[in-house]
């Protein structure tokens, strides 16, 4: 017993031991690792600023007293002190932030209001119905156009209404640019949903009959102008006496006239759309009088088109065309008859037709409503679009190509006609060096061309450059001898074959290094752009400078203007002439620091 105590004992003591042993750890475990890591990011990851403005930008969680170390990739583009980012060219940057070894960075964008068109979005979607006003940046007028007048159209100050479910594009357009924005409309859930218009078999009514008298238990609804019979349902015609039949607004509804034979039917005329009532007064033969009343909703369908070109699937997945009714009453239901419309697919809602094509035929569409029969002849067309390869020369021209549409002819309009004009049979004229869109409408659709235009001389200087890079070698050290060429030689060789631009671009006898040529051009304002301003603003001629960020070292002499290590020229249809010739590269593009505009 005693040597259970003495046990007991020393097994408190060692635990008494042990947990001071722990509290001292604990008590001397420095506090701040014991908290959470602390986590930094940038207030903003991408920026869009116009020319002149700032923004200030911070890293977050950092100290208010932190070292942090700010820096821009493209210091004519955007400058950084502090935190504070000026915009200061049209052009890109990516701002960074170094703290404790590590970087956190910011895109910036400095966007060419002069020449663009930047809109207040550059999408949108709205209820069939609403409208949406769209606003715009630009330095010259703006024109409005909508791709498919059938889903959207607008108006020439911008109000987008959506008229059907669907997608489409507004096209904006000046004399120098043009964009795009993409609205998306979606169904009214009141044209969704089924219309409720029965009425009750068993009470005793006046409702609609047919010409074959059948009984329609429905609300009753008709076209203007159109004869209409009634009857009084579930009622003894033996029981009655007489009945007298009357309207309540002879505007809306002419007085109804006694069916012979038929001392309880009724046959009137609409007159214009509305509401009355039409009404029966009738006498029993055990002398009792009632009166029975049922509204008569007359309505004033609107078809919008007799005749429909419908597309094919080469005019891709936004084709949607409809047909469609307006002047319609809230009681009102289209039956749509397609059994003789082969090769479409279709969606009907409660007053349209959603209308899709699929191989070249023709057919009709009936649609009964209120009364009335409408037919719609449709034509399926499936045109083949043949785009403009390469590029105009300025005072030249080309001709767009559209097979598949018989003898429709497009309507052809231009989006900046300062670089190239079309006439109504597809030809297109180079007017000024730059790249536009030339617009195609069929039926209520448009489809657009993307056009180049190069300045004169630009298309030797292209075949020559494009000549070297075939048949000749490349070397740096041999890029000045004949036969040989690097990359900045091969813009000064190509240039060379043209003498008018040769002052333009530098010396008549040596090339200079990418970096300076560079220097050059922007000694001379000809660097339209610090960054990548995407090919569809690039002019065949263009030359693209690439310079490395983060690794400098290995691919170009440190200290040279942006780390530039290459040129590159741009030859049209997104295609540029370097070494072994090759389209865009789109994996570099974060590498590129200007774009030199020899010839505007």
């Amino acid at each position: 017993m005693k040597k259970t105590t003495q046990r007991k004992k020393e097994r408190s003591k060692y635990q008494r031991k042990f947990m001071t042993l722990l509290l001292v750890i604990t008590l001397s475990f420095p506090v701040n690792v014991l908290q959470a890591k602390t986590t930094y990011s940038m207030s903003d990851t991408s920026l869009v600023l116009i020319k002149g403005n700032t923004k200030k930008i911070k890293l977050v969680n950092a100290p208010a007293d932190a070292k942090i170390n700010w820096s821009t990739s493209n210091k004519f583009a955007a400058a950084v002190d502090k935190g504070v980012v000026t915009a200061l060219n049209y052009g890109t940057a990516k701002i960074t932030a170094t703290y404790k070894k590590k970087t956190y960075t910011c895109s910036v964008i400095i966007p060419d209001t002069s020449k663009k068109i930047t809109p207040n979005v550059y999408s949108v979607s709205l209820v069939e119905g609403k409208n949406f006003q769209l606003t715009t940046v630009s330095a010259n007028v703006v024109h409005y156009h909508s791709q498919n007048e059938s889903i959207a159209t607008v108006n020439e100050k911008g109000l987008i209404i959506g008229k059907n479910p669907g997608k489409t594009k507004i096209i904006l357009k000046s004399n120098g640019a043009s964009a795009e924005c993409t609205v998306t409309v979606v169904a009214d859930k009141s044209n969704v949903e089924p219309v409720k218009n029965g009425v009750s078999k068993r009470k005793t009514a006046i409702r609609r009959v047919t010409k074959k008298n059948n009984i329609r238990y429905e609300r009753i609804v008709w076209a203007k102008n159109k004869e209409i019979r009634f009857k009084i349902a579930n009622l003894d015609e033996g029981s009655i006496k007489k009945c007298v039949w009357y309207t309540s607004d002879k505007k809306v509804l002419a007085r109804p006239k006694k069916i012979k034979g038929n001392k309880i039917a009724a046959e009137a005329r609409t007159v214009e759309s509305g509401r009355a009532k039409v009404i029966a007064k009738v006498t029993y033969k055990n002398g009792r009088v009632k009166e029975y009343s049922t509204r008569v909703y007359v309505s004033s369908p609107l078809i919008n088109t007799k005749n429909l070109i419908v597309l094919g699937k080469n005019a891709g997945s936004w084709r949607l065309q409809y047909i469609a009714f307006s002047g319609l009453s809230k009681y009102s239901v289209v039956k749509w008859d397609t059994s003789s419309a082969p090769n479409i697919r279709t969606t009907s809602y409660r007053n349209k037709l959603a209308i899709l094509g699929n191989t070249p035929s023709s057919g009709i569409i009936k649609a009964h409503v209120d009364g009335k029969t409408y037919k719609v002849k449709y034509t399926v067309l499936n045109p083949t679009f043949h785009k403009l390869t390469g590029y105009i020369v300025k005072g030249k021209s080309a001709k767009i190509n559209i097979e598949g549409i018989g003898m429709v002819q497009p309507q052809y309009s231009g989006r900046s006609e300062n670089i190239a004009t079309v006439a109504q049979d597809g030809t297109v004229w180079g007017k000024g060096p730059g790249v536009t869109i030339v617009d195609a409408k069929i039926g209520n659709y448009s489809f657009g061309f993307r056009v180049e235009v190069a300045a004169k001389g630009m298309k030797k200087i292209i075949e020559r450059a494009d000549y070297i890079v075939n048949n000749w070698k490349y070397s740096q050290s041999k890029r000045m001898k004949d036969g040989f060429y690097d990359c900045s030689s091969l813009v000064w060789k190509g240039y060379k074959v043209y003498k008018e631009y040769q002052e333009k671009l530098g010396s008549r006898t040596q090339a200079y290094c990418a970096a300076d040529l560079f220097d050059y051009l922007k000694g001379k304002n000809q660097i339209v752009y610090f960054g990548y301003l995407g090919y569809d603003y690039l002019k065949p001629g263009d030359l693209i400078f690439y310079g490395d960020y983060d690794s400098a070292v290995q691919y170009s002499t440190p200290g040279r203007t942006l780390n530039i290590y290459h040129v590159a020229m741009y030859a049209g249809n997104a295609r540029v002439v370097e070494k072994g010739g090759q389209p865009i590269n789109y994996n570099n593009l974060d590498h590129v620091v200007g774009i030199g505009r020899v010839i505007n």
